[in-house]
């Protein structure tokens, strides 16, 4: 019984994330505020649980839009939140690691926030191969990782 109803929330997972495509496209056209907003609008309520890391990788973004100290930690710390809680729960998901080494990468060293990354470009490497990618996008993950250290 519980093999089947994993089996069901599988499929439904993998139906409700038809706009896939769409937000990875979109989160790499993030280029201004406005377009920020309207992603995280647009995306935080998907019924895709693959949406998350990018919806939270967004939210750490609004940081840079934010001219109050006090409200840029608190967009960076609600991101970080919501993209640590998912990479927890899915260690093995290889868009989620790639989404916080472009965080890491990011951010001023202060916050503390860079500790990861040297793990990630090499799980990333090690795991993208062999993931479920669409290979176009697994070559943009590579190219965009590749100039981080």
């Amino acid at each position: 019984m519980k093999l089947l109803f994993i089996i069901i929330s599988l499929f439904f997972i993998q139906n409700n994330c038809h706009n896939i495509q769409d937000v990875r496209r979109d989160f790499h056209t993030i280029n201004s505020k406005e377009k920020l907003n309207t992603f995280i609008e647009n995306y935080t309520n998907s019924e895709c649980e693959l949406t998350i890391p990018y919806v939270a990788s967004a939210i750490m973004q609004s940081a840079k839009y934010s001219f109050w100290p006090p409200k840029k930690l608190k967009h960076f710390n609600k991101g970080k939140k919501i993209l640590e809680s998912f990479i927890l729960s899915n260690p093995e998901n290889t868009e989620a690691r790639y989404l916080r080494i472009l965080v890491q990468s990011e951010v001023p060293g202060f916050l503390g926030y860079n500790k990861e990354i040297n793990t990630d470009i090499k799980f990333v490497k090690l795991k993208i191969g062999g993931s479920d990618l669409p290979k176009i996008y697994q070559n943009l993950i590579l190219k965009n990782i590749a100039p981080i250290k």
